[in-house]
């Protein structure tokens, strides 16, 4: 980026070496917005698998997870150091002393853990938990927690069927700055019905927020969601490459320096993409794309 950090630039700054993150998905973690506590359809956009990696359909131990991909990191890219990700579902809902086992269980499985980060919603983050996780801040140098925003516009999110509002994320976010944590936001470009000066007021709003870091994701029709039913129906039509990198990097550019740029794209998973194929196919031109408009 010609103004912000990406986050692999930061994380270099920090630790003066390249960080891998190491994915860790939870079997039994599932969302308030699956599991009939606000809804059972989740999401228009999620699958049943929400964003996982697959490395639970092997239902291995979380130790055994991170063991496995970091052998694979130090043999494939000569990795030295690692960031655990609690990547799939809604990674604070549990009670909290569950939670800690398992974050325990994944920060001390291996000696070159120097970070950790965990994704979740809003409306799974609670004081409690949220000092919980800060104790890490005392032994591991990074120490992360992202929220799902998605945009901040409420009649979006009740369209998507999230299942909580703009203010439930600025509660958090509250909680979550409170404790020093490093906080990132996902932010969807080309949610139904949503203008570009709309997208763009979620930018203006993350601005002034300061938030840390931001990671940008185009919606994407994957297989066996409600997105994909209304996409056959002629309902929905994903932004085109050219739509989405002008939108992307107007975006980015409405941010402040200091806002980490995590990702400027999220692919899914490569054989439940319907569309658009671009996302994954040109992955790289995409990156290359936005920078150069910023």
């Amino acid at each position: 980026m010609k103004k912000h950090l990406t986050f692999n630039e930061y994380l270099k700054k920090l630790f003066h070496k390249r960080i891998y993150k190491v994915s860790v998905d939870v079997f039994d973690f599932t969302c308030p917005n699956r599991d009939g506590t606000k809804s059972i359809g989740g999401c228009i956009y999620c699958d049943q698998f929400g964003s996982s990696s697959r490395v639970h359909t092997q239902k291995i131990s979380i130790k055994e997870q991170i063991l496995k991909n970091i052998e694979i990191r130090k043999t494939r890219y000569k990795a030295k150091k690692f960031i655990v990700y609690f990547q799939s579902f809604s990674n604070t809902y549990k009670d909290v002393d569950i939670l800690e086992k398992l974050y325990d269980e994944a920060v001390f499985s291996h000696p070159d853990i120097v970070g950790i980060s965990i994704s979740t919603r809003s409306d799974c983050i609670d004081e409690e938990k949220v000092k919980m996780i800060s104790k890490y801040r005392k032994f591991l140098p990074f120490v992360s927690i992202e929220l799902g925003l998605q945009s901040m516009h409420n009649k979006t999110l009740k369209l998507i069927n999230r299942g909580e509002t703009f203010e439930d994320f600025l509660k958090a976010s509250h909680l979550i700055k409170k404790h020093n944590i490093h906080l990132c936001a996902h932010v969807i470009l080309g949610l139904p019905n949503e203008t570009k000066e709309e997208m763009l007021q979620t930018a203006k709003q993350l601005a002034k927020l300061n938030i840390d870091g931001v990671k940008l994701h185009m919606l994407i029709v994957l297989k066996n969601t409600i997105l994909a039913d209304m996409y056959k129906n002629g309902l929905f039509k994903p932004l085109s490459f050219d739509q989405y990198v002008d939108i992307a990097s107007d975006f980015i550019k409405l941010l402040p320096k200091s806002t980490i740029i995590h990702r400027t794209s999220g692919s899914g998973y490569v054989t439940d993409i319907i569309e658009p194929k671009w996302i994954y196919d040109d992955k790289i031109n995409i990156i290359d794309s936005i920078i150069q408009k910023i």
